[in-house]
C-alpha cells in the first residue's frame, strides 16, 4: 500500500464527537493501491448465515447501470453461487467467486465472476472488522513507540494522519526476523474500529516498558502474534519481546486489568485431544461427538417431516472432526429445518447437540484417569521446552490514562500438578453442568500438595456465519 487518500482526515474538528463522525465518513473513501495486502475477514459463501437467516447476497464493486443495460431495469442483487448458469456478463479479475444476477427477485441468465477484493460487503449489512485489529495495533505500537520515542510526542490524531504518508521499515521485527513496515501499521489502523484509543494505549505501553527496562539498551524489538524469534519456545505467551544485552524480556498485552488465571486452554476439542498422542483417549472423544449428534437427532419430532427426513438421512460419521469442514452439509440440513420453521443453528439442533456433548464430556473428565490426561494436555499447551531460550514475561495492562506492568508469579504447583503421571494423585473430582449453558465447572483435590483447584470448561462454536463443523472449540479462562 503506497498511499492512502490524499486528504486523510483533513476536516477533523476539535470536538471529539464530530471527529469520530468525520472519521467514519472518511474511512469509507479510503483507496488502496495494492489491495491484495489488505486484511479481509469478509466471508463469501452461498451458505452464509447471519442472525436474520441465510444471506447469500453481496455488494460488488460494480456499476449497476452497466448491468441494467443488459438485464433490464429493476432491483439488482448479486447472489453467491457455486455453479452459475447462463452467460458470463462481467469478469472482475480472475477470481473464484461467482454471483448469479437477480432481477426483482428472480434469477437472470447472467452471472458475474469476481475476486474477493471486489466483494465489498454482505448485502444489507456492513462488512466485518478484523476481530484482532485492536490488540494488534496496541501490541505493535508498544514496541514501535519504544524505539521511536519522538513519535510518542504526537497526539494520536496527528500520528494517524502522519503515518499514512510513511513507507518502508519501522525497525520492529516479526518473529521470523522480517521487518514490519509503516504500510503494515496503516493497514492495521484501517481495520481497527478504535484506532485512536489504541494508538494512545500503544504510547502509554511504550512509556511503561521503557520504565520497566530501567535504562537497559535495546538491541531489537519484536512483535510476535505469529511465531517467536529463533530459540524462544512457541508457547511463550508474550505478544511483544524486547532484546537487550542481558537477553530477552517479553510482555503479554492486556487492555484491562485483573488476575492472569493460568494455565489456559483455547483450541479445537479434537486437536486438543490429539496433542499428547493417546489414540484411545482421542477415539473416545470422537465417539462422544458422534453420539451427541445421535442424541440431538432423536429429539427431532417426526411431525417435522422435512427436518426429520433430512437429519435422519445424514451420516455424521462421514464428516471430518473439524470446526468448519461441514459448512455446506449443515447449510443443506438447515434449509430443510427452515421449511418446518425450526432453527438448526440454535435451539432446535445445535444447542441440544452441544448440551449433550457437554454433559458427556463433563462426566468423562470426572474420572481420575481421564482428568489426568486432560490436565497433562493442558500442561503440553502451557509449558515450553526447558531447552528453549529463556524469555520471562510480564503482564502489560494498557490504558488510555496510563499503562502498568505486573510480574507473573512462577507457580511451580501448576507445573507439578499438570505434569503428574499418577491418576491416584487426584481425588474429590466433581463436575457441575446444568444441561443448558455452554460451560461446566470442574473441581478436584491434588493430594501431593494438598490443594483444591477449579476451572470452568467451555465447549462452543467460534465460526462466523453459523455452526460449521462437528468438533467444537474447548476453552477455559484458567485454573484457580
Amino acid at each position: 500500500m503506497k498511499q492512502v487518500g490524499k486528504n486523510y482526515r483533513s476536516h477533523l474538528s476539535e470536538n471529539i464527537n464530530s471527529i469520530m463522525k468525520s472519521f467514519s465518513q472518511f474511512t469509507d473513501k479510503i483507496t488502496v493501491t495494492n489491495p491484495k495486502h489488505v486484511i479481509r475477514e469478509l466471508t463469501v459463501s452461498p451458505h452464509y448465515k447471519n442472525r436474520n437467516g441465510f444471506n447469500p447476497y453481496y455488494v460488488l464493486d460494480i456499476d449497476d447501470k452497466d448491468v441494467k443495460a443488459t438485464v433490464g431495469a429493476g432491483k439488482i442483487l448479486y447472489k453467491s453461487v457455486e455453479n452459475p448458469t447462463g452467460e458470463l456478463l462481467k469478469k472482475l479479475g480472475n477470481g473464484k467467486y461467482y454471483f448469479q444476477i437477480e432481477l426483482d427477485g428472480s434469477d437472470t441468465p447472467y452471472y458475474i465472476q469476481s475476486t474477493k477484493a471486489k466483494v465489498k460487503a454482505h448485502f444489507g449489512s456492513k462488512s466485518r472488522k478484523d476481530s484482532t485489529a485492536s490488540s494488534n495495533v496496541n501490541e505493535l505500537l508498544t514496541v514501535h513507540f519504544l524505539i521511536h520515542k519522538d513519535q510518542r510526542n504526537m497526539n494520536q490524531f496527528d500520528f494517524e494522519k502522519w503515518v499514512a504518508g510513511q513507507s518502508g521499515g519501522t525497525g520492529v521485527l516479526a518473529g521470523s526476523g522480517k521487518e514490519v513496515t509503516y504500510e503494515d501499521i496503516v493497514m492495521l489502523l484501517d481495520k481497527d474500529e478504535t484506532s485512536l484509543r489504541d494508538i494512545l494505549i500503544g504510547m502509554n505501553n511504550a512509556d511503561a516498558v521503557e520504565k520497566d527496562l530501567k535504562g537497559r539498551k535495546v538491541k531489537n524489538v519484536y512483535w510476535v502474534p505469529r511465531g517467536k524469534p529463533a530459540g524462544i519456545g512457541g508457547k511463550n505467551p508474550s505478544d511483544v519481546i524486547v532484546q537487550t544485552a542481558d537477553g530477552f524480556q517479553g510482555y503479554s498485552n492486556k487492555i484491562s486489568g485483573g488476575a492472569d488465571a493460568t494455565p489456559k486452554i483455547n483450541t479445537n476439542l479434537v486437536a486438543f485431544y490429539s496433542k499428547v498422542g493417546d489414540k484411545g483417549q482421542l477415539g473416545r472423544i470422537k465417539s462422544m461427538i458422534d453420539n451427541a449428534w445421535v442424541k440431538a437427532t432423536s429429539m427431532i419430532d417426526p411431525k417435522y417431516k422435512n427436518s426429520h427426513k433430512a437429519i435422519n438421512s445424514f451420516d455424521i460419521k462421514k464428516e471430518k472432526y473439524s470446526e468448519s469442514s461441514s459448512k455446506r452439509a449443515f447449510a443443506t440440513i438447515a434449509k430443510e429445518f427452515q421449511k418446518d420453521k425450526l432453527d438448526f443453528y440454535t435451539k432446535d439442533f445445535y444447542w441440544p447437540f452441544r448440551n449433550a456433548l457437554l454433559d458427556d464430556f463433563s462426566k468423562y473428565v470426572s474420572s481420575p484417569r481421564n482428568l489426568l490426561y486432560f490436565l497433562n494436555t493442558i500442561g503440553y499447551y502451557t509449558y515450553d521446552d526447558p531447552n528453549s531460550t529463556p524469555c520471562p514475561y510480564k503482564l502489560l495492562i494498557g490504558s488510555e490514562k496510563g499503562s502498568t506492568i505486573k510480574d507473573v508469579s512462577g507457580d511451580d504447583s501448576f507445573r507439578q500438578m499438570l505434569m503428574s503421571d499418577n491418576a491416584s494423585d487426584f481425588s474429590k473430582i466433581k463436575s457441575s453442568y446444568d444441561g443448558k449453558q455452554q460451560t461446566f465447572k470442574l473441581s478436584w483435590h491434588y493430594k501431593p500438595l494438598k490443594i483444591d483447584a477449579t476451572m470452568p470448561v467451555v465447549l462452543r462454536t467460534r465460526q462466523a456465519g453459523g455452526w460449521s463443523g462437528k468438533s467444537l472449540y474447548v476453552t477455559s479462562s484458567g485454573i484457580k
